[in-house]
């Protein structure tokens, strides 16, 4: 990837503080920057030291956004330091 290249991932999600613990504290995601009550919605930016990718979850106030469509609903990462049986 370019160095000029970014990828944002943006979700909306009922559980923005799971979230949150699950990327920062379970994968070592960074939060990068986070915001509340912009216009009605609370967000935070994740991402991984030194990439050019990050993720933005974002919560509407008073607004449900309910479940994925379907239990493939994924994103998968492929890590070049990662090897089979790391995990």
């Amino acid at each position: 990837m370019k160095a000029a290249t970014k990828v944002r991932v943006a979700r909306p999600t009922d559980h923005l503080d799971e979230i949150v613990i699950f990327y920062r504290d379970g994968l070592g995601f960074e939060v990068l920057a986070s915001f509340e009550d912009h216009d009605g919605f609370d967000g935070v930016m994740l991402g991984l030291p030194g990439e050019q990718v990050h993720f933005e979850f974002t919560r509407q106030r008073g607004h449900s956004v309910g479940r994925s469509p379907s239990q493939e609903h994924l994103i998968t990462f492929y890590l070049p330091d990662w090897e089979a049986g790391d995990c």
